[in-house]
């Protein structure tokens, strides 16, 4: 394959458009952005958005209007005030951070056609870590709740879009499920030529996600490399990336997959940017298993 492109050559690029590589991800097959989402985003961002047509666009979606209400009344949250309609939720979340709760919902059905052991494994994974970093981002004060969550969700979209594409792709996702990504990305290049952040950030970008966070999903791999801090993004980046990796780590202790070498790199960065983890990372694990047993 010809790795030509910018943006196959150069991994720390954040701009996705680009000839040879726009091209190859048409090619993958990346979902188009669900027409209520679209609606929705269109409608907030008028001068005076209508609060009732907002409301009315999700309640035409039962079950996505359940699930709006379900995840943010869920203890990760930690609202005083417990949302009973769609129009409670606008209320006590705002436009922006509804319209990424909606953004994430419907991620996950854009996907439901797959059935495959390996899709259900990692959506269970990756919802339950958008909910934890949800959690930290609350109980750090690092980043915005609504951001925490989303960027956690999407960071990785592009997995079950090349589980879709490449049927060999689930052997190279099991042999690296508990390894630091670089070596998934890696795998990823030299197979492709292309990683699953370049996919991730395509689809978040096609989904109106804000700029700086598609284009920091685009970098959530390189944290620990040299050039990161040179990306113009790096500020914004950091914050979310870091989150992210406490909350992976976090699920990772709760089901029992901790890995002592994948910790020791990620802790480096992640004491940098948040602050020291010894004495807070098991009272943080406990508070994260009483949560999810719930």
């Amino acid at each position: 394959m010809d790795t030509s492109d910018p943006i196959c050559a150069d991994p720390t690029s954040t701009d996705i458009v680009s000839p040879g590589a726009a091209e190859l991800i048409k090619e993958i097959g990346i979902p188009p952005c669900p027409v209520v989402l679209a609606e929705f985003m269109a409608e907030s961002n008028r001068d005076e958005p209508d609060f009732r047509r907002l409301s009315h666009l999700i309640n035409k979606d039962v079950a996505l209007a359940a699930s709006v209400l379900k995840t943010i009344n869920s203890p990760f949250y930690g609202l005083s005030k417990k949302a009973r309609t769609v129009q409670d939720a606008l209320a006590l979340l705002g436009l922006r951070e509804t319209s990424r709760i909606i953004a994430g919902l419907l991620l996950r059905r854009a996907f439901a056609s797959s059935q495959s052991p390996a899709m259900y494994e990692f959506w269970d994974a990756s919802s339950r870590v958008a909910l934890i970093a949800a959690y930290l981002a609350r109980e750090l004060d690092v980043i915005r709740l609504d951001e925490a969550h989303t960027f956690a969700l999407f960071r990785d979209c592009g997995v079950p879009v090349l589980l879709t594409r490449y049927p060999e792709y689930e052997s190279l996702l099991a042999s690296t499920r508990c390894e630091n990504e670089r070596r998934r990305t890696g795998l990823e290049h030299a197979r492709y030529g292309f990683d699953h952040a370049l996919v991730s950030a395509t689809l978040a970008q096609t989904w109106h996600l804000p700029i700086d966070m598609w284009q920091s999903i685009r970098v959530h791999t390189l944290y620990d490399r040299p050039e990161f801090r040179s990306d113009r993004n790096w500020a914004r980046a950091a914050p979310l990336i870091a989150v992210a990796l406490l909350a992976e780590q976090l699920h990772r202790i709760h089901r029992g997959t901790y890995d002592s070498a994948v910790w020791e790199t990620e802790e480096v960065f992640i004491t940098e940017i948040i602050g020291p983890m010894s004495d807070r990372l098991e009272p943080l694990a406990n508070d994260i298993a009483s949560l999810l047993d719930q």
